[in-house]
């Protein structure tokens, strides 16, 4: 009479720890979605990575132009070679008494491991450097001309003109300008994080064209 008014259920487990044993079932099956999760979201993510960026180029006159075939359209620009050789200028021949290793640091940084060499042993090792930090003097310098002399695949020379006017602090009487005339050669490179640009330069030489300050007469 019991047992039709209260039927016995069946148990899918007769050992003691059957219950328990359920719940390591169902984790096992719940660690497995998730598992099945992360490697799908991991499959999607490299797909991505995968994935061209979108690359915007500024022209020279400021407009926004996008780059599609980035492998085979992502060379340096005449406007990015030209812009890229004036702030290397600035920082390798701007001279600067409070800002001397700060920018030398970023022109080495603008230079292929030879030039590196080269310059470092002409300015660092022969003690320049630390002649123009106790000089107190200041440079600007004003471009008055840039050309792209040749271009290539691997290469492209620049040419480009300019005044250099040396001050000094706390001599307002003390002032050299000079015209000159820079040509450098750059190496083209891979883009990177530390290179974006795509550039390194592998030779600069430098021509004094006329001393424009007036000799004053004893």
């Amino acid at each position: 009479m019991t047992e039709k008014i209260f039927p016995k259920i069946k148990r899918r487990y007769f050992e003691a720890f059957g219950d328990l044993e359920e719940e390591i079932q169902f984790l096992r099956k719940l660690s497995f979605i998730f598992l099945s999760f992360i490697f799908l979201l991991f499959f999607f993510l490299f797909i991505l990575a995968k994935k061209s960026p979108v690359v915007i180029r500024v022209s020279e006159v400021e407009g926004a132009v996008p780059i599609q075939g980035l492998k085979e359209n992502n060379a340096p620009s005449e406007h990015e070679m030209i812009g890229f050789a004036k702030r290397f200028i600035r920082r390798y021949t701007g001279y600067n008494s409070y800002t001397i290793s700060r920018d030398m640091a970023e022109a080495m940084n603008q230079m292929t491991y030879r030039f590196q060499k080269e310059a470092q042993k002409k300015l660092i090792d022969s003690g320049f450097l630390e002649k123009i930090a106790q000089a107190g003097i200041d440079t600007e310098l004003e471009f008055k001309e840039a050309r792209l002399e040749r271009d290539s695949n691997e290469a492209a020379v620049l040419s480009l003109v300019g005044v250099r006017r040396v001050s000094k602090y706390g001599a307002g009487d003390f002032n050299q300008e000079v015209l000159f005339r820079a040509d450098l050669v750059l190496k083209k490179v891979e883009r990177r994080e530390t290179i974006p640009e795509g550039l390194l330069v592998e030779e600069y030489r430098e021509i004094l064209l006329n001393e424009l300050t007036e000799r004053k007469r004893p």
